[in-house]
């Protein structure tokens, strides 16, 4: 140990031997203190570099994780799906259909004509004069009405025509039958 300049350290006359051991007690203290010293450095740099080391795997962590969570959303969706559908099949084939085979004959029978019978004085006061307003007022109603009117009147004088040449040919037969009765005595 120095002492430093200026310093009067009064000097005891201690033996040897202790002298000796304080000695050795301090220098072991001193290494002690230099192994602690170097302990406690080695410990922070391998802390820091643990730190770096695990704040880098935490990315690289927290990157797994989250892949492996997507992937396995992915996938617990795609199930969810196709078990649905699966689901909505099988409610399908044997649910609904029952259940509307079921109503069918209820629905027919009694559901179906009281609607009717509920719905026919709105459509006879509403929805019918509307209907016959526009088809009175359609172009092609009227051709098409005018034209049959044509055809119905064709066939009444044709069937007239006929009707008078078949009596002309019977009142000429008649005629006929009767002039040469007349002409035979």
């Amino acid at each position: 140990m120095r002492v430093p300049q200026g310093v009067n350290v009064p000097r005891i006359r201690a033996p040897r031997a202790l002298a000796a051991g304080v000695g050795t007690l301090l220098q072991a203290a001193d290494l002690m203190t230099e192994l602690g010293t170097e302990t406690v450095r080695a410990a922070l740099s391998k802390s820091a570099d643990l730190v770096y080391r695990a704040s880098c795997g935490y990315q690289d962590a927290a990157d797994r994780g989250e892949l492996v969570l997507s992937t396995c959303a992915a996938e617990a969706s795609r199930r969810l799906v196709r078990t649905a559908d699966d689901l909505a099949a099988w409610a399908d084939r044997h649910v609904v259909r029952r259940v509307i085979e079921s109503m069918t004959p209820y629905l027919i029978d009694q559901l179906v004509p009281t609607v009717i019978d509920g719905v026919m004085p709105k459509i006879r006061t509403d929805v019918i004069p509307v209907v016959i307003e526009d088809l009175a007022d359609d172009e092609r109603v009227r051709a098409m009405i005018a034209q049959q009117s044509q055809d119905v009147l064709t066939w009444g004088v044709t069937e007239v025509r006929r009707a008078s040449a078949n009596g002309d040919d019977r009142v000429e037969s008649a005629l006929h039958r009767v002039l040469r009765r007349d002409a035979r005595p």
